[in-house]
């Protein structure tokens, strides 16, 4: 397995992968929508959205966008979506896509934290902790799903997240 920035050509592989995963966990293919909204708007952190590759094929994707904290840019980043090709699930490939892409997001400076919305019993073992209790507010009410990250050290700041507004219209 190789894992790469997401490149002009991809897209087409990158949607398929995130809606046979999405399809098959949640019954739902809008997060490919998202991706492309995205996209086209130039809201997706190209150095941090990777692909991870098999054998020449696409069986990984990972997408970063910025947040705002109050709303004002802060150095925050949403990891949204992750996704692996079913047939590729358990191998190790979206672990490795999170790992490799918050070494980046690190490395790069200028980011402070991550926040997302995840399995809470996944997400722990990359340093994500709940941050609701922390004082990390969004919009989803998901309780300990909603969770967060700080980089390179720095301590989490509290206050109101927001993810672009692709994640609540991913047509607009």
């Amino acid at each position: 397995m190789s894992i790469r920035p997401e490149a002009p050509g991809d897209e087409d592989a990158i949607d398929t992968v995130v809606r046979d995963a999405f399809m098959q966990q949640f019954g739902s293919d809008s997060e490919v929508g998202l991706v492309r909204t995205l996209r086209s708007r130039g809201e997706l952190v190209g150095d941090l959205t990777l692909v991870a590759e098999v054998d020449d094929t696409i069986v990984g994707f990972i997408a970063f966008s910025e947040v705002t904290l109050d709303g004002v840019c802060a150095g925050g980043l949403g990891l949204a979506p992750v996704a692996v090709a079913p047939a590729f699930q358990s191998d190790g490939i979206g672990g490795a896509l999170i790992t490799a892409s918050l070494e980046r997001a690190a490395a790069a400076g200028g980011w402070s934290f991550v926040v997302l919305l995840g399995h809470d019993h996944y997400y722990p073992r990359f340093g994500f902790v709940p941050a609701a209790p922390l004082g990390l507010i969004g919009d989803y009410g998901a309780g300990a799903s909603w969770m967060a990250r700080p980089l390179n050290g720095l301590p989490l700041p509290a206050g109101h997240v927001r993810y672009s507004s692709a994640f609540t219209d991913p047509s607009a």
